[in-house]
């Protein structure tokens, strides 16, 4: 039960800091900011555009698994539904209780601090829905599906499909920022510093020297 409290809480943490990032005016994630950009021009809210694109993939992912036999728990858990429905949502959730008490922010201090916290929540928040190792969103799992299928390294399956996202956005007139280069490359340890000292150890009801001596010994 206790995993997919985190998994819950963990994608909670996500579209709170997502809305932070995008308040900031200095750009979100790869992913989210491709699907602002595009449901800007539609009738419909980033939130349920995010939904349809996720099922898009989930479906490719799906079909692809299928033809190379694997198991569907290669791409899908409560972790990868709870993404793929809820990060969108909550984002235009938190947006929609921001602006019915404040304007977006104009100071350079406080739109600093949102990019600042908006960044360290979101890493906090994959590490907290990663762990328990319920599923990830589809746009993580397709990257690695790829690599495993091209033995292309991952890194640069990874690169390429946020590369295509930043396109898509600046063709959609997207706000592409430094908070969206520092979510797509410079985020990777802040997750790992997580996982070891917050995620894991809670997890596991251990201190994180506990924890580390405890894997130790069973690797040993």
């Amino acid at each position: 039960m206790k995993r997919y409290f985190m998994a819950f809480i963990g994608v909670i943490l996500i579209g709170f800091n997502v809305t932070l990032l995008n308040l900031s005016g200095f750009g979100v994630d790869t992913f989210s900011c491709m699907n602002m950009a595009v449901s800007e021009h539609l009738p419909f809210s980033y939130g349920v555009w995010q939904i349809i694109v996720n099922i898009v993939i989930f479906i490719g992912l799906f079909i692809f698994v299928i033809k190379e036999k694997k198991g569907i728990s290669a791409i899908f858990g409560f972790g990868t539904l709870w993404n793929m429905i809820g990060c969108g949502l909550l984002v235009d959730f938190f947006t929609a209780r921001y602006h019915m008490f404040f304007e977006d922010p104009e100071n350079l201090a406080v739109k600093v601090t949102f990019l600042i916290v908006g960044i360290l929540g979101v890493c906090l928040g994959c590490s907290v829905y990663m762990t328990p190792e319920l599923g990830s969103a589809p746009y993580d799992t397709l990257g690695i599906q790829i690599h495993e299928k091209s033995k292309i390294p991952f890194k640069v399956c990874r690169i390429a499909t946020d590369i295509i996202c930043v396109i898509i956005s600046l063709i959609f007139g997207g706000n592409v920022g430094i908070g969206t280069v520092i979510m797509a490359f410079g985020t990777g340890p802040v997750v790992q510093f997580f996982n070891e000292h917050v995620s894991k150890p809670c997890l596991y009801h251990k201190g994180r020297g506990k924890y580390a001596t405890r894997r130790t010994a069973q690797s040993v």
